[in-house]
């Protein structure tokens, strides 16, 4: 039997972008710090996407202001008392932007599409896993038909879960899991999200796309909430340069900004206050190793390696914006206590990372040579030259590179890096939105990194049936990964923006990366601040 029940939690990944034509009433222009890769929500990869996606797209459950999930395109959902099964059912008379009806059908397409693994390319497929038979079928060890899901009225739309996930109501909120058009897929093939051939069932709809300049939605009149949409039209701009950016905002042709540089921050908090948002985030500044390198499969290296870094003084002297200095990957929020102290880099810590790597092998005869890969930005060049430098006091030597967002992007799904500079986000507050970068054969984890002890304290968790004996074995699984320094957290970030006053809506009680358009409303004329 089948109990309604009516669970809510939260949210993250990724940051709001875009902007451009200053002067538009009823137009939220934003910036971003890149290119869409595809606005396929199933194919895409970069972060960007997300945020375009996350208004051209709604699932069974979709955000608020606040980033927590609410009901979207279903109008309620029942859990079964095990846990496995949900049963979502749609509002009647939901439509696609074309004006073609919306059954559960699009939904049951839509799951099987993105656990096809001729269509996975998102880390995002990874929660496939989640689903029963979802890990088989992404391997490709079991056929499409056997995904733990159904459709057994127009509807009416289920899904059993290989196990009890609680937070399985936020994952259904991302555009990865909203209805695909498959008549408009099947028609234009890898061309239905040009503009003119998409179709999407959110608040707005794709209106054009020109590479390198902006991304235009406009609002979708059969969003099935449509009366609700303050906006017109929404407009995103990739921005990479954070300067570039920040005399955009100025100059008043754009409405937000989602960094800005951290040499500004003082600045700002004099002249600028009311349009400063920073705020806490879900994310986290590593580096992460690449374990099929035989130099990172000694725990020694890496634990050497984490030992010379001051995280203090890379928070306090370099990044300056809050960002809180931290050696363990889950916020300690997520589990329920306050933050630990950080005291690498200095003192018994460097006597002790001289030791370990001793221990390994490396020494003046023999450095330890690494190379250290970040995609371009003066921050993450200056945070990565003090590291190299903290390295170089224990022996180390580091050859730093740098290259476009993209291309960072692409070398680390292809394993071809050494060490890389990452932003991990958790899409909601549980420890397990961290762990899953690290979960072995997941299309998610780029290090490579597997550990029998860290998946069976998870396998544990998932199969609690308390959420304290849940904690438990998520606290197990976080000492097994910082034991075996599986990757090197830097600091905990805080999400730092730019709003113009005219902007109505914005939340800073937001942690996630996520802020979408649907609630936002513009008033007056652009200005200058």
């Amino acid at each position: 039997m089948l109990v309604r029940r009516a669970s809510i939690s939260l949210v993250a990944c990724v940051a709001l972008g875009a902007a451009t034509i200053a002067g538009a009433a009823g137009v939220i222009r934003t910036g971003h710090p890149g290119e869409p890769d595809s606005l396929d929500p199933q194919i895409a990869v970069a972060a960007p996407a997300l945020v375009v996606d996350n208004d051209l797209f709604e699932g069974l459950m979709t955000l608020d202001a606040r980033g927590k999930p609410i009901l979207g395109a279903a109008e309620r959902y029942e859990i079964s008392k095990d846990g496995l099964t949900w049963r979502f059912f749609l509002r009647p008379g939901l439509v696609w932007s074309d004006g073609k009806p919306i059954t559960s059908a699009d939904f049951l397409y839509s799951f099987r599409r993105l656990a096809d693994p001729a269509t996975a390319a998102t880390g995002l497929s990874a929660w496939i896993d989640l689903i029963a038979n979802g890990r088989a079928v992404l391997r490709g060890e079991k056929p499409v038909l056997d995904l733990g899901v159904a459709a057994p009225s127009p509807r009416v739309f289920e899904v059993t879960l290989a196990a009890p996930t609680p937070y399985f109501q936020t994952i259904v909120a991302f555009p990865v899991f909203a209805p695909m058009p498959r008549h408009v897929i099947e028609q234009y093939g890898r061309q239905w999200t040009r503009p003119g051939n998409m179709v999407s069932n959110g608040p707005f709809v794709l209106e054009d796309w020109r590479p390198g300049q902006l991304v235009r939605a406009k609002r979708n009149p059969n969003f099935r909430d449509a009366a609700k949409v303050a906006l017109d039209a929404v407009e995103y701009r990739p921005v990479a340069d954070l300067n570039t950016a920040l005399r955009l905002f100025q100059a008043g042709e754009l409405d937000a900004i989602t960094n800005f540089p951290p040499e500004k921050l003082e600045w700002l908090k004099t002249n600028m206050p009311k349009e400063l948002r920073l705020a806490p985030s879900l994310g986290s500044t590593v580096y992460v190793f690449n374990h099929r390198n035989s130099k990172f499969r000694d725990p020694r290296v890496r634990r050497a390696l984490s030992l010379a870094i001051d995280r203090n003084v890379i928070t306090d002297k370099i990044v300056r914006s809050g960002d809180r200095p931290t050696d363990s990957l889950v916020p300690a929020a997520l589990f329920g206590r306050a933050p630990k102290a950080v005291t690498t880099g200095r003192g018994a810590a460097l006597v002790e990372s001289r030791r370990l790597l001793a221990a390994a092998g490396y020494g003046p005869a023999h450095p330890l040579e690494v190379e250290l890969l970040y995609h371009t930005s003066e921050e993450h060049k200056n945070v990565a030259v003090a590291v190299a430098a903290m390295w170089q006091s224990v022996g180390v030597k580091t050859r730093l590179r740098n290259a476009e967002r993209q291309v960072v992007e692409v070398a680390t799904r292809n394993g071809e890096f050494e060490i890389v500079r990452a932003a991990w986000f958790s899409p909601y507050e549980d420890p397990m939105g961290f762990f899953g970068f690290l979960r072995a054969n997941s299309v998610a984890n780029a290090s490579g990194y597997a550990n029998e002890d860290f998946e069976a304290a998870l396998n544990r968790a998932r199969d609690a049936r308390s959420d304290d004996a849940r904690l438990r074995e998520l606290s197990q699984a976080e000492s097994i990964i910082e034991g075996d320094q599986a990757v090197l957290p830097l600091y905990e970030l805080v999400s730092r923006r730019l709003v113009a006053r005219r902007v109505q809506g914005w939340r800073d009680d937001n942690r996630t990366a996520l802020r979408p358009a649907r609630w936002m409303s513009v008033t007056g004329a652009p200005s200058t601040p």
